[in-house]
């Protein structure tokens, strides 16, 4: 009975949060996103005995044990104790009185979002569990305002699939994990990127980008390198496609490899552990790791772990195509891993059909007339890859390649359909940037 409250509590004012991010939608879809909303709900409310009961407790619960001290800790000094919490919840050295696992780390971020949550909410796990995870859907709510308007009009559907509706990526971001924060802050960043490609509004859409960089460098901060290196391909492509050829424009050239290259340097500085330097040495780590823990759901790619980046990129196809379609209904031990292999076996289907029913050729020059397809090919492949190399867990795989899901939807429905007229969202120059983008 005492989690009724809160939890009603906040579930309402998530659905007013959720109305105001779904503004100048249309009737069709504002019901889309409501379904979404009950997803992620059922699925909070899930995450907490399932995490318990199948898991035995998990990261999710560490988060809940330090989040509950650290709350009764600001109510009784709230002062002194909540710069602390705040030097937690950014990776600063905190003068706290307690041991906190992870301090310094995405782990000790997480525990002070915990303790927020429990300080603002009360101490009811679902009730922070529904706040986490109506935090992911605002972004990815506004990662459907992105792939609506780049993709036909036709396809909205599709793009509703591929943002609010695929199972994984929602349960995976639906709860006190550490995805639902990442994909919020990812939703926001792709959404400042696309009002600077498609609208030129380059100081608001740095700022939208910047504020959804914070949450992922201070989670997640490998996500940012593949989608910088998106990103820089989407800027690059934008501007020098006239007529569906990809024209040499130096200066858009220069843009885009700072904006792609240029940021990945720069991240590589502040988070060496990621830098494409280190890409070999960390994944033979993990490789390594995975190799010592047998039975279960571990896997490995191969006999030899090698410690190069050129020997670990000689893995990268297998790895690749490990992270987009693992596991297979072959390696279910359990329902969980169950639910996961119906979705990736589906996703298998409609990657063969769409090899063995769409030309080659045409499928390629639909992604290369088209420069958010282009994004789109660059993250799934960048992003796939480097999480193929790092995971040797089927089941962890399913967390943890949640941000490309999207994406990598979105490609398998759109490529399946034969090329049309071409949208005027493909080419944001023909675009009309007067359109708001809630139209």
């Amino acid at each position: 009975m005492n989690e009724v409250l809160p939890v009603l509590s906040v579930s309402i004012a998530g659905a007013l949060l959720v109305a105001l991010c779904s503004s100048g939608l249309d009737r069709r879809e504002r019901k889309w996103i409501t379904v979404s909303f009950a997803m992620h709900v059922a699925f909070a409310c899930t995450q907490v005995p399932l995490t318990l009961s199948f898991y035995g407790g998990g990261d999710m619960f560490g988060y809940f044990m330090y989040g509950e001290i650290l709350a009764r800790m600001m109510d009784l000094d709230p002062l002194h104790v909540i710069p602390e919490v705040t030097a937690l919840l950014l990776h600063q050295p905190h003068r706290l009185p307690i041991f906190i696992l992870g301090d310094g780390s995405p782990t000790g971020t997480m525990s002070a979002l915990a303790a927020w949550a429990f300080y603002l909410l009360g101490p009811s796990k679902y009730a922070a569990s529904i706040a986490f995870a109506i935090l992911s859907l605002t972004g990815k709510i506004a990662m459907y305002r992105v792939f609506r308007t780049n993709l036909d009009s036709s396809q909205r559907f599709y793009a509703a699939l591929a943002t609010l509706f695929v199972p994984s990526f929602v349960f995976w971001s639906s709860g006190v994990i550490k995805e639902a924060v990442a994909l919020a802050g990812l939703g926001w960043s792709l959404f400042g990127l696309h009002q600077w490609i498609r609208y030129g509004r380059i100081g608001r859409g740095f700022a939208i980008m910047a504020a959804g960089a914070v949450p992922i460098l201070l989670i997640k901060p490998y996500i940012a390198f593949p989608f910088a290196l998106a990103a820089g391909c989407w800027y690059y492509w934008s501007r020098s496609v006239r007529r569906g050829r990809l024209r040499i424009r130096p200066a858009h050239l220069v843009v885009g490899a700072l904006l792609g290259c240029g940021t990945i340097v720069l991240l590589g500085h502040y988070f060496p552990d990621y830098a494409v330097d280190q890409l070999g040495d960390q994944a033979a780590q993990l490789q390594h790791v995975g190799k010592r823990i047998r039975g279960g759901s571990t896997y490995a790619l191969s006999t030899e772990v090698p410690t190069s980046l050129a020997g670990q990129l000689a893995y990268a196809p297998a790895a690749l195509v490990f992270a987009l379609f693992r596991p297979t209904l072959f390696e279910v031990r359990n329902l969980l891993i169950l639910a996961n292999a119906v979705e990736t076996t589906l996703l298998t289907l409609l990657f063969l059909r769409l090899v063995l029913t769409r030309n080659v050729r045409n499928v390629w020059r639909q992604v290369t007339e088209d420069p958010f397809l282009v994004f789109c090919i660059v993250f799934v492949v960048a992003f796939g890859t480097a999480v193929g190399l790092a995971s040797t867990n089927v089941g962890t795989l399913s967390r943890y390649r949640a941000p490309l899901l999207p994406f990598f939807v979105a490609l398998l429905l759109v490529l399946l359909r034969p090329i049309g007229r071409r949208s005027q969202a493909s080419n944001p120059k023909r675009a009309p940037l007067a359109m708001p983008v809630e139209s």
